[in-house]
C-alpha cells in the first residue's frame, strides 16, 4: 500500500465514533469474571438510549422468550451477562458502521445478509458444539463482525475496491489474496484497526483477524475461530448474502474433526439458518 493510501485509510479509521462512554465501560467490567447483574445494571441503566435497545432486542422474535421482559435487572439475570454484553456491543458497532459507509462497491443487503447469515452459523455450529447456551452469543458476534475490514476498503478505495472483487471472481480465487495483491492490505489486517480503535474484546478481535485461518488463534480461542471460518466458508459456497468472495477457502476436513463437525451436519442446516437470518435482522434494524 503507497503513503497517500495509507494515510487516507488511518484518517478514516481515526474519524470513526468510538463506542460510547457505557459500551467501552460494559467492555472493562464483564472482563471481570466477578462481575454480577447489579454490576452490570447500574452501568447501563445510565444510557436510557441502550437501555431501550437490550429491551427492544430480548423481547424480540430473535430469543423468542415466553414472556415480555420490562426490567432491565431480569434481562440480565435471565440472558446472562455475556448475552446482554454482546448486544450492547452489536448494536454500537453496527449503529456506527452503517451509518458511516455508503457501500460503493459491496451490496449493503447482500454484505449483511452474509454476515448475519455466518454469525448464525456460528451459533449453530456452537451449539452442535455442546457449548453451553450462555456462551452461544459470541459466537454469534464473532460471526456477525469478521468482515468489518471490508467496509473501510469499501468507502476509502471505491474504484480498487470494485476491481479487487471483479479480479477474485475472474481468478477464482480468495478476495483476501486479491486484496493483498492490489491494495497492499487485507480485510482482515483492516479489522484489526478497527477492533483496536473499539477495545474488542480477544474473542471478536481473533474472529475479525484470523477467519480464514484458524491455526492462528490462541488455543483459548481456536474453537470459536474454527466455527466462524466454518461459518464463513459455508456461506460463501450457498451464496447466503455476498460479501464480495465467491470463491473462499474449501473447508478443511481437520478443521472440522477438530470442532466435532460433520458435512453432513451442515447440509441439514441450510433451511434453519434462511429462517434465523429472517430473526436475527433485528439486530440491524434495531442499530438504526
Amino acid at each position: 500500500m503507497d503513503k497517500k493510501a495509507e494515510v487516507k485509510l488511518n484518517r478514516y479509521i481515526d474519524s470513526m465514533p468510538s463506542l460510547s462512554i457505557t459500551v467501552s465501560k460494559i467492555l472493562e467490567i464483564t472482563r471481570d469474571p466477578k462481575v454480577t447483574a447489579k454490576d452490570l445494571n447500574k452501568v447501563i441503566s445510565l444510557d436510557p438510549v441502550l437501555v431501550g435497545k437490550v429491551l427492544r432486542l430480548v423481547n424480540s422474535a430473535y430469543y423468542s422468550l415466553p414472556n415480555k421482559v420490562t426490567s432491565l435487572v431480569n434481562a440480565i439475570i435471565m440472558l446472562g451477562i455475556n448475552t446482554i454484553k454482546n448486544l450492547a456491543l452489536s448494536t454500537a458497532v453496527l449503529g456506527n458502521m452503517r451509518n458511516k459507509s455508503r457501500f460503493k462497491s459491496l451490496n449493503v443487503d447482500g454484505f449483511w445478509r452474509h454476515s448475519i447469515g455466518v454469525g448464525v452459523a456460528s451459533k449453530l455450529i456452537a451449539a452442535r458444539m455442546g457449548i453451553p447456551p450462555n456462551k452461544r452469543e459470541e459466537f454469534f458476534i464473532g460471526g456477525l463482525l469478521h468482515d468489518i475490514g471490508k467496509i473501510p476498503l469499501n468507502e476509502v478505495f471505491e474504484e480498487d475496491y470494485l476491481k479487487v472483487i471483479r479480479m477474485a471472481d475472474f481468478k477464482k480465487d480468495e478476495l483476501i489474496n486479491v486484496e493483498s495483491e492490489i491494495l497492499g492490505i487485507t480485510h482482515t489486517e483492516v479489522g484489526k484497526m478497527i477492533a483496536k480503535k473499539w477495545n474488542l474484546t480477544d474473542e471478536t478481535y481473533e474472529c475479525i483477524m484470523y477467519h480464514h485461518d484458524p491455526n492462528q488463534a490462541s488455543e483459548k480461542n481456536y474453537k470459536l475461530v474454527a466455527a466462524v471460518y466454518t461459518a464463513n466458508a459455508y456461506c460463501n459456497f450457498n451464496e447466503i448474502g455476498f460479501s464480495g468472495d465467491r470463491y473462499g477457502s474449501k473447508i478443511e476436513d481437520y478443521i472440522l474433526s477438530s470442532i466435532g463437525i460433520t458435512e453432513d451436519f451442515l447440509d441439514d442446516i441450510f433451511e434453519t439458518i434462511s429462517q434465523e437470518i429472517e430473526k436475527a435482522s433485528v439486530f440491524l434494524k434495531i442499530s438504526q
